[in-house]
């Protein structure tokens, strides 16, 4: 108070009214503000997020139960569960006729069987990821029940990896089947009895399995699971394997016996039919360059045949033909045609194309003729390459594979510690290894079947380096292999 007298005892008595009032509006200002900013609610913040899976708290009849013929099975969770992707997920060992209904509620999975079971057999039902939780989706991975019919339970194992043999990569789409191993024919007759998935690292278990003989072999994941199809991806195993307690490990390559007939591409000849001629090509140029690497490719809209009266010719600047090179049609789809020749560097050429060199089916040709002009690309765009091999004489026949997006760009035999490249383009490789068992320089496919002799694909081994060249650059790599 003696602070507001000292204040106001100099002011006049109207100016003194008109003061007092503005500062009680600021002194409202400042408490309203005051008590707003303490009252402001800060929600709880509920705790850390669970991350804890769901798990089993007890069963009907009890999880690794012998002696039983169960009609119905009851397993208890800890929390409430979700069931999904119960085909794509779950697996039933021995494998029934007609598949268990299983459903799930609340806390609960219930799996109605609906065969007779087998006598003093172990089943298994792997349930892969389809349990979760309902509240945050957390994975029970790898969840299985067990019981036995008999007065024990089977202890067998097997595991491996899987890999597809023309590329070194994984299929997790495909499974691993087991057979009797007395009968040869029934992975092309019979369903098998045992199957397991295999995973994003090619890698597969059994468990649970009777100490008995199987032939192993790989299939698609199809309704069949018989080797009814040579298109269908495919891999066997030389020799029965003798199921036992402990995990020796397996080694599976996929292949595709015969490739799939490819639907050819319909061409409608009443669209080709035109009143001039026009057919028009692309060029597999990078501006007015030509890698040194490749060759020279005409790509057509339609099927296309050469006239030999009217050959294609490469040339000098002066139209001067030059001599050692080819002209090839490829006869896939007969709409691409290949120039080959020992390129120089930076050297200026001439395609001359006569308008009647080349026709389609309705005996369209070229406008007119054509000179291609293009030049080879200079030295200086490509990198050279000394790469170490260590440890390439545990292949047999190695070819080294530099590929990029899964397509083979170059191969380069290998039969010395240090492989030199004298040229290669720019950019990030793929390193791989071609067991080439055949000495052909290619990959060649396996074979198994009626009346066929089986025979394993050649392999190749994906390479954790990568080689990365750069342009005008001795480019050096170090490469250790242990297969």
């Amino acid at each position: 108070m003696e602070i507001w007298k000292n204040l106001t005892k100099f002011v006049p008595m109207k100016k003194r009214l008109i003061f007092c009032s503005i500062i009680k509006t600021l002194v409202t200002i400042y408490l309203a503000t005051s008590f707003t900013s303490c009252a402001n609610i800060v929600p709880p913040s509920g705790g850390p997020r669970d991350s804890i899976p769901p798990y089993r708290i007890k069963a009907n009849p009890i999880d690794s139960a012998i002696n039983v013929q169960p009609k119905e099975i009851s397993i208890y969770f800890n929390e409430y569960i979700n069931t999904t992707s119960l085909q794509e997920n779950v697996v039933v060992s021995p494998s029934m006729k007609t598949n268990p209904l299983i459903e799930s509620v609340l806390d609960k999975i219930s799996i109605k069987i609906k065969d007779t079971l087998l006598k003093n057999t172990t089943y298994s039902i792997q349930f892969g990821n389809a349990i979760r939780d309902v509240n945050e989706g957390n994975v029970a991975k790898d969840y299985t029940y067990v019981f036995s019919t008999g007065n024990y339970l089977d202890s067998g194992k097997i595991n491996g990896t899987a890999l597809l043999a023309e590329t070194g990569k994984v299929d997790s789409s495909l499974i691993v089947l087991l057979q009797p191993s007395n009968n040869d024919t029934a992975i092309f007759k019979n369903r098998p009895l045992y199957y397991a998935k295999i995973n994003g690292k090619g890698k597969f278990s059994f468990n649970y399995l009777p100490y008995q003989e199987f032939n192993v072999f790989v299939l698609p994941n199809d309704y069949t699971k018989k080797y009814d199809d040579s298109t269908k991806l495919f891999a066997f195993l030389d020799n029965p394997v003798k199921v036992s307690r402990s995990k020796d490990s397996i080694h599976l390559f996929v292949f595709q016996g015969a490739k799939k007939n490819e639907k050819k591409k319909v061409v409608n000849t009443k669209a080709l039919k035109r009143n001039t001629p026009s057919l028009i090509y692309s060029k597999s140029l990078e501006g007015k360059q030509l890698d040194l690497l490749s060759p020279l490719q005409l790509s057509f809209e339609t099927p296309i045949h050469l006239n030999d009266s009217f050959p294609l010719v490469l040339a000098d600047t002066l139209n001067m033909a030059i001599k050692g090179f080819t002209v090839r049609l490829d006869n896939a789809d007969a709409q691409k045609i290949e120039i080959q020749y020992a390129w120089p560097s930076d050297t200026k050429f001439h395609l001359i194309v006569p308008q009647r060199g080349i026709k389609d089916s309705l005996e369209n040709t070229l406008v007119k003729n054509d000179t291609l002009i293009f030049t080879t690309k200079p030295k200086t765009a490509y990198g050279s390459c000394e790469i170490k091999i260590n440890g390439y004489e545990q292949y047999k026949n190695p070819i080294l594979l530099l590929t990029q997006d899964d397509k083979i760009k170059f191969s380069f035999p290998v039969n010395a510690s240090t492989l030199k490249i004298a040229q290669l383009p720019p950019g990030e490789f793929q390193i791989k290894i071609l067991e080439d068992e055949n000495k052909n320089g290619k990959w060649d496919t396996g074979s198994y079947g009626f009346g066929k002799s089986k025979k394993q694909p050649e392999k190749v081994w994906n390479l954790p380096q990568k080689l990365n060249i750069r342009a005008d650059w001795d480019n050096e790599l170090n490469i250790t292999i242990n297969k």
